[in-house]
């Protein structure tokens, strides 16, 4: 083979490289991150051969959600911007904190979870908003504690004080914390304040995924920023209800419109409308009746477009 040959089979070889990488470009730039669907033996099940083994297999093969209580840390953190194998790079950057899975749930307490998420989750829902709409995967742990990042010797621990007792939204999953022998016997009241945060959060899942290049799967009711004025700069506990706020921004501001929603979601998943009566849209409360048009606003917009009763959450009491 002769050089001037050598010199073309090199030059066509550069040529085809460089129209890889620009036809990968191309393709990176028109398809951005996207939310994990709905497929099909992801993870095997059953993943035991307990009673409770073919409930999880049924709400597979009714929703096509896995509920696992064998997991890996990859499953648990993925997308996560921190964790314990892969610390913040450099020395000028400080590490983020965030959960860890310590033990997985204890199975004596599975059967009792399970029954938490039909009584106080999934019975709220439609059919074919369940099959639509809930997550890749729902998580069933034990311990679960939060990281802390070291900025002397740049590594993460975790101090295992105060487990994490609230729900946890990943990119492709909401996970359900000290699934435990105390949770067999949890109180009522415990349970009613659990059912509000994981509802709450499995809405706020679908409108506001916990990565922000994941689009959203139901789009925010944008009607609902219309009511109240969210330039206002003087709101304070006393007067905030009359402007049509439940909670409260930054140095006395309004808060922002995201934070403003999941308020809402947050007061309505977790009380009875005759709490809400009595307080936050007694006329006496709500003087110019903001709050009140919000709160039909976001009820019948759920109501409305998918045929859920956001209310009926709240009025669950026991």
């Amino acid at each position: 083979m002769n050089t001037h040959t050598i010199f073309h089979i090199k030059r066509c070889v550069a040529v085809f490289s460089i129209l890889l990488v620009v036809l990968y470009a191309c393709n990176k730039d028109t398809n951005p991150p996207q939310a994990s669907e709905k497929s099909m033996y992801r993870y095997v099940l059953p993943q035991g051969n307990a009673p409770f083994d073919k409930d999880i297999v049924n709400y597979f093969n009714l929703y096509n959600t896995y509920i696992l209580y064998k997991f890996s840390d990859v499953d648990f953190n993925y997308m996560f911007s921190y964790n314990l194998a892969n610390p913040a790079l450099g020395y000028n950057i400080n590490g983020k904190q965030g959960p860890v899975v310590m033990r997985g749930a204890d199975s004596i307490a599975i059967p009792a979870a399970l029954d938490f998420l039909k009584q106080y989750c999934f019975d709220f829902y439609p059919e074919d908003f369940k099959k639509k709409f809930l997550p890749q995967k729902i998580l069933l742990a034990g311990l679960i504690y939060t990281t802390r990042w070291n900025g002397t010797t740049r590594v993460y621990d975790t101090p295992r004080v105060n487990p994490v007792i609230v729900p946890i939204e990943g990119a492709d999953h909401i996970t359900l914390p000290k699934i435990d022998t105390a949770f067999i016997t949890l109180p009522l009241a415990n349970k009613l304040i659990l059912k509000g945060q994981f509802n709450q959060l499995f809405l706020k899942h679908l409108m506001f995924p916990a990565v922000s290049s994941i689009p959203a799967r139901i789009p925010e009711p944008t009607d609902f920023y219309k009511i109240s004025d969210y330039t206002l700069s003087s709101v304070t506990t006393a007067n905030k209800n009359k402007y049509g706020f439940i909670t409260l921004g930054t140095a006395n501001r309004a808060p922002v419109t995201s934070l403003d929603l999941l308020s809402f979601l947050d007061t309505i998943c977790g009380k009875p409308k005759t709490a809400l009566d009595a307080y936050m849209l007694n006329p006496k409360v709500d003087s110019l009746g903001l709050t009140k048009r919000k709160y039909d606003y976001i009820v019948g917009y759920f109501k409305n477009n998918y045929n859920v009763d956001i209310q009926a959450i709240g009025n669950k009491q026991n």
